[in-house]
């Protein structure tokens, strides 16, 4: 695991700060384990504050009325969760969080941070933009569930090449973090027709994958058909 100064450069919600505001998060946050299995915390519960993937990877998941599970989000490693309720101001966490193998989890808990933002301008702007990508981008996640498997897939391609700082690029591209079946049940689908959408998306010549890489080469299109 990397030093903790330095893995809070790679996360997307932090990643304008300066060293000094760094230091700042530092300050306040603390190290939690979770081992596999254990639950982070549950959809209703209040809301304390938010956390960041240190190492291993936690499922964000919403529970429908029959005990099934729709699944939100495999979480590697560099990803932050549970921060739309500092900019919506909701006091209880918006969907369940699972560590689906043992886990360190960085936790910044909400009355600080919150403080924190108020005794920071600079912070507060940095952080609020992020926070506000992050809260769109969940809503999206909402709406793939209403859309076909393409729709779905592209959705999720254009999420992640926001939520990543690449959709300026001449060919914006993410990560592919979490196994193919883990981005299946994320979506929605199985683990066959994800590989049909993504193979369809290819010989149309929209995305190219390379090394876990996935590569968007006609953007337009792709937010088209999303």
């Amino acid at each position: 695991m990397k030093e903790t100064a330095e893995f809070l450069k790679e996360i997307p919600i932090f990643a304008k700060l300066s060293d000094d505001e760094l230091d700042m998060i530092k300050d306040i946050s603390v190290v939690r384990k979770f081992a596999k299995d254990r639950i982070v915390f549950l959809e209703g519960e209040k809301f304390t504050g938010f956390y960041v993937v240190l190492s291993g990877s936690v499922k964000v998941y919403k529970l429908s009325g029959s005990g099934g599970e729709t699944v939100l989000h495999i979480l590697k490693p560099y990803r932050s969760f549970a921060e739309a309720p500092i900019l919506t101001g909701e006091t209880v966490y918006p969907a369940c969080a699972e560590a689906i193998e043992d886990s360190l989890l960085y936790y910044i808990p909400a009355v600080e941070f919150r403080k924190l933002l108020q005794k920071s301008s600079s912070v507060a702007i940095k952080i609020s933009e992020v926070l506000a990508l992050r809260l769109t981008e969940l809503n999206r996640r909402f709406g793939q569930l209403s859309a076909g498997v393409e729709g779905r897939l592209a959705r999720y391609i254009v999420g992640e090449i926001t939520l990543n700082g690449t959709i300026d690029k001449p060919e914006p591209f993410f990560v592919l973090s979490s196994s193919k079946k883990d981005l299946a049940s994320q979506l929605g689908m199985a683990v066959e027709t994800l590989s049909r959408a993504l193979r369809k998306l290819k010989n149309q010549k929209i995305i190219r994958e390379c090394s876990k890489r996935i590569f968007v080469a006609d953007l337009k299109r792709l937010k088209e058909i999303s």
